[in-house]
């Protein structure tokens, strides 16, 4: 295997075509770069130089192996430039999951556009994943980072999670129902209707939320039809199968025959991350205090800031 620091001597010497000059640029005495340039060509089998008391110059040889060295070279500084890049966070990819309701929400989108221009040799990648996939594909490495809403269920020890913002949640009512002529609703006003709501290991969080509040209400839900998706779950509230409580950010779905009507009163969700808690990569702990840094300075615009608490032992969905 070729030295590196004996190729860049032979470079420098042949810039120079004098061993004094090119020692003083290398910042070392003459004899040993002698004794190395002497080295390298028996280590080639080549000659590499012509030498004499006026006169250095390159052998045919050493001419053509110039270009070969200086190549190694250059391939050698750039493989060092992006390894640092790499061990600071600065390049890389990243594997983003999410829940179907989050990237409606104002820290998702200013999140990720953001970090783009912070960081733009981070390649992005992004999946819809279902709740109850999240902590299974970032364990497995096949998710980095994933964003959802915290839930009642215990994360797992080798999974971190931050909350990010949190966020109101209203209730989502076909536009000729009595509820849509309220600026705002009381829980309990909605005791009688069918909830539709997703279906068991899916949207966790939202269904807590649903329960919680009957619980505190003091009536037992009467359920509706279920979806995977929310734009699903807003087109059958449109379809007047029922009413969907969801996060204030899926207004942002606008749909005939649908009003949205914040609840009064009532505990937001918390918006959340998540990543591998041992062995998460420098790209991905740079996106989680970039995230982290941008909430906490407002970026995520009507959600509040997020909290400090970087291993919150909750499930996000």
């Amino acid at each position: 295997m070729l030295d590196l620091r004996r190729l860049r001597y032979f470079v420098t010497v042949a810039d120079e075509l004098h061993f004094g000059r090119a020692a003083d640029r290398l910042h070392m005495a003459q004899p040993p770069l002698t004794r190395q340039i002497s080295a390298l060509e028996t280590e080639l089998g080549l000659r590499l130089f012509e030498r004499s008391t006026r006169n250095v110059t390159l052998t045919p040889e050493g001419a053509q192996f110039l270009d070969h060295a200086r190549r190694v070279l250059d391939a050698a500084a750039s493989a060092q430039t992006s390894a640092q890049r790499l061990a600071s966070g600065a390049s890389g990819r990243l594997a983003i999951g999410y829940t179907s309701s989050i990237p409606m929400s104002r820290a998702f989108s200013e999140i990720v556009r953001e970090f783009g221009r912070a960081a733009p040799e981070v390649e992005l990648s992004f999946r819809e994943v279902a709740s109850v996939d999240h902590h299974r594909q970032i364990a497995a490495g096949v998710l980095d980072i994933a964003f959802g809403w915290a839930a009642p269920q215990a994360v797992p020890p080798e999974i971190a999670q931050r909350v990010l913002a949190r966020e109101a949640l209203v209730a989502a009512v076909p536009s000729g129902s009595d509820h849509a002529a309220h600026d705002a609703i009381d829980f309990a006003a909605l005791a009688h209707e069918a909830f539709i709501s997703y279906p068991p290991g899916q949207g966790a969080a939202l269904n807590a939320a649903l329960y919680r509040l009957c619980t505190k209400t003091g009536f037992t839900p009467r359920l509706g039809p279920t979806a995977t998706q929310v734009a699903t779950l807003v087109a059958l509230v449109a379809a007047e199968r029922g009413v969907a409580i969801v996060p204030a950010s899926v207004a942002a779905l606008q749909m005939p025959g649908v009003r949205y009507v914040p609840l009064a009163n009532e505990a937001p969700l918390e918006q959340t991350l998540l990543w591998r808690a041992d062995d998460a990569s420098r790209c991905a702990l740079r996106f989680v205090e970039f995230a982290h840094d941008s909430v906490n300075l407002g970026s995520s615009g009507g959600s509040s800031g997020g909290s400090s608490r970087s291993a919150d032992r909750t499930q996000s969905t």
